[in-house]
């Protein structure tokens, strides 16, 4: 189904013209993009659109607010999975984070120029998104008691969360595929909450 044969009323149209916007945003930038292109891209005339939104600047600080929201709550359902270990609940988290702005869409050449935008026109926004989703990961490491080393390694929960964080938005900058991206993320999760697993098979063998 494409953007333009979804619900074309209420919150289901509100939804789609947002939908189809982060498209647009992410693969020609901000600044290369205008009303017209939303609106082809929306399936509806720039009058229409105009409904809707009274500027570019409108359109874009709903459409990443509205993004934000969505990467959170697919974050907190991956780390909701209590029946995976630790491990998988941190790599899927990140790879749920990352899911709506992949690499596929994003043109290098852009990124830094939609993230200062971002800053600009919803850096409250931003700056409360990256402390909620600080608090879930240190929330799940916390709860996983043995899984990960961080305690007896005189660490902290939150320290540990932080440098995940951190690794996550360098390897999403180089990552040229979604494939490579949650490769690397996954590598960095290991490393993190590996040590404690291959303790525990030295010490019980294969």
């Amino acid at each position: 189904m494409t953007i333009a044969s979804l619900p074309r009323t209420g919150a289901d149209r509100r939804e789609s013209i947002l939908e189809a916007a982060i498209g647009v945003f992410l693969r020609y930038g901000y600044r290369k993009t205008s009303m017209d292109d939303l609106a082809r891209a929306a399936g509806i005339s720039r009058q229409g659109l105009y409904l809707h939104f009274a500027s570019k600047d409108e359109l874009f600080r709903e459409a990443s607010t509205w993004l934000s929201q969505r990467s959170l709550d697919a974050m907190r359902a991956a780390l909701a999975r209590e029946e995976l270990p630790i491990e998988e609940r941190l790599t899927g988290a990140f790879a749920a984070l990352h899911a709506q702005n992949d690499g596929s869409q994003m043109s290098l050449e852009h990124m830094s120029e939609i993230v200062e935008t971002a800053r600009q026109l919803i850096g409250p926004v931003l700056e409360a998104f990256d402390q909620t989703v600080l608090k879930e990961l240190t929330r799940a490491i916390q709860s996983s008691g043995a899984e990960v080393p961080w305690y007896g390694a005189g660490l902290t929960a939150k320290s540990l969360a932080q440098h995940l964080l951190a690794a996550s938005h360098g390897l999403k900058q180089q990552a040229r595929t979604p494939a490579e991206y949650q490769a690397s993320i996954r590598l960095a999760v290991r490393l993190t909450c590996g040590s404690q697993g291959a303790t525990s098979r030295r010490a019980t063998g294969p």
